[in-house]
């Protein structure tokens, strides 16, 4: 610290001029200015003093103190000048520059040659009543009763025939038109024609593989409404994040239907002596190409191992009927076919099966890989945005809050790419759009935030009143993931951020808009993601954000029949 600067000091007068702490005429002492600063080194050995400006600060008695950006800004004793175009600094940052209208934004934006586009389309409905087919008059009733369903769709009305025949089919067919009632129905109808009465302890009859958690109980509770007339026909469920134990004690006691994720069912395989499956009846493989593309090839091959040792008659015939569904077609779907199935039926809205032979199933196969053109229900709209990415989160909240002003009751999807992603928008939304406090962990966290009262920022209106956000990845805890799922599916209003976790076969028919913020990996990904929405004949409104070197994406879903 030095109290004064003499003007006959060793440094050059261009130095003085360049240094805040001097007036050009040397008068620190008559203007009362004190320096801090660091102590210069000798005189041979000068520094730069500019450098030291980022360490320095000048307090007058006049004016108090400021705080200044040294790389853009001189500071001199009591005035603020601007920076000198000889200055070392000549380039402004960015955030000093005038920022670009939405105008001059949209100026920027590429245009989009459109291309005339013939969807292609399926029947959703077959017309005809459930009556039609011979299913037991109790299962008829507790379908209207339970699912408000009386007619059947037309994969629904094309597969059932087949499976009640015991044949092994391939089942494609687009989101939302049927495909995990097309095999239950029969795996129940002829699980409750067995006499005597099935019981516990006839094992395992049918084995359901599914990719997710969320499918997995989902499906669980399909079959527990179908099952409520034939109570001696008990289903239960296997996935991650349960407890080993409690499962264990299920199984001991018997399960005639048994659905569950490929990683928790092979465990169980491995290290549970009364999972067994001497007497599957049915291999049903649901969501084909994503058992696949999550790396359980390795688990499903495990499983077909398991059940070919175990299910050979004694002369040698089949026992087993195996299903795969999905509604999109891949090269890994043919793998997993030649794997898993036996003389199958191909079984597609668009074309029927052609065939009972493998070499006519294999060629009609790919066929309708190669030339395989992308599906969604006519009821729904697809919309892209095309938006610098500074201006996605903004685009995202503008988007809620417009739905939720047109509908007063929507439910909203939005799929990100990553699980920091969700975590993130779901936090900031909740705390700008809501007003809500987001509980932390930290102590020191919640008690600075103890002047909220009520979980709610005082004094700050909310701009979404009533309007719940959720957050779904693969990270979260299966109690938590249960809550959200269930919570999400019962609440009126709500908007579920998540990862692809919630792509695949979950149904929620209330969900009025989906919001793909990140593009997906895959085109099959699109489809299953957009197909959350318009099901079952509803309307429905998918949009995608892409960035400006991303719109040739819309000019391939154009190729692949979407428009």
């Amino acid at each position: 610290v030095r109290d004064n600067v003499s003007s006959d000091s060793d440094s050059s007068e261009e130095t003085d001029k360049q240094s805040p702490e001097k007036s050009p005429e040397g008068k620190n002492e008559e203007d009362g200015n004190i320096t801090i600063g660091i102590y210069s080194e000798p005189p041979e050995k000068k520094p730069k003093e500019s450098k030291l400006l980022a360490n320095e600060a000048v307090f007058t008695s006049k004016k108090p103190p400021r705080k200044v950006d040294h790389r853009t800004e001189a500071y001199k004793s009591g005035t603020l000048e601007a920076p000198d175009s000889s200055s070392e600094v000549e380039d402004t940052p960015q955030r000093y520059k005038k920022r670009k209208r939405l105008s001059e934004i949209r100026a920027e934006m590429p245009t989009i040659d459109w291309k005339e586009v013939n969807p292609l389309k399926e029947s959703l409905f077959s017309g005809l009543p459930l009556s039609s087919l011979d299913l037991h008059p109790h299962l008829v009733k507790n379908l209207n009763d339970q699912l408000q369903i009386k007619e059947l769709t037309s994969i629904q009305q094309r597969a059932i025939p087949s499976i009640l025949e015991q044949k092994d089919a391939l089942i494609r067919s687009q989101t939302g038109s049927g495909k995990t009632l097309a095999y239950a129905l029969p795996v129940v109808q002829i699980l409750q024609n067995i006499r005597p009465k099935l019981t516990r302890e006839g094992g395992i009859q049918a084995l359901v593989v599914a990719p997710t958690r969320e499918l997995v109980i989902q499906t669980y509770e399909l079959f527990v409404k179908l099952l409520k007339p034939f109570t001696w026909i008990i289903p239960g469920y296997l996935c991650g994040g349960e407890k080993r134990k409690s499962e264990k004690a299920r199984l001991r006691k018997g399960i005639n239907i048994m659905i569950g994720t490929p990683g928790r069912l092979c465990d169980h395989l491995n290290h549970t002596e009364s999972f067994q499956l001497n007497s599957v009846k049915w291999l049903i493989l649901d969501e084909a190409d994503r058992l696949l593309e999550l790396g359980y090839e390795r688990d499903v091959k495990m499983l077909v191992d398991a059940l070919n040792a175990n299910n050979s008659t004694e002369d040698g015939g089949k026992s087993r009927q195996t299903l795969l569904l999905s509604a999109t077609l891949t090269p890994a779907v043919e793998k997993l076919a030649g794997l898993a199935l036996n003389d199958p039926l191909f079984i597609d809205n668009t074309e029927s099966a052609k065939s009972d032979y493998k070499e006519d199933f294999s060629k009609v196969v790919q066929e309708a890989i190669s030339g395989e053109k992308l599906v969604v229900p006519d009821t729904m709209k697809q919309i892209f945005v095309v938006l610098p990415p500074k201006l996605r989160l903004a685009a995202l909240s503008g988007l809620i809050a417009f739905e939720h002003r047109r509908k007063r009751d929507v439910k909203i999807l939005v799929f990100l790419a990553t699980q920091d992603l969700v975590d993130f928008h779901h936090d900031i939304m909740v705390e700008i759009l809501t007003r809500k406090v987001v509980e932390e962990e930290d102590e020191d966290v919640e008690n600075e935030e103890n002047d909220y009262e009520d979980g709610e920022k005082s004094g700050e209106e909310c701009l979404l009143p009533g309007v719940r956000f959720f957050k779904l990845h693969g990270s979260m805890t299966q109690t938590e993931r249960k809550s959200v799922f269930k919570e999400f599916r019962n609440c009126k209003s709500g908007v579920l951020l998540s990862t692809d976790v919630a792509a695949r076969g979950l149904d929620v028919p209330e969900v009025d808009c989906v919001v793909q913020f990140t593009p997906p990996q895959k085109l099959s990904d699109y489809v299953h993601r957009i197909g959350r929405t318009a099901r079952a004949g509803r309307s429905g409104r998918a949009v995608i954000f892409l960035n400006p070197f991303e719109v040739k994406f819309v000019h391939t879903l154009n190729e692949k029949g979407l428009k």
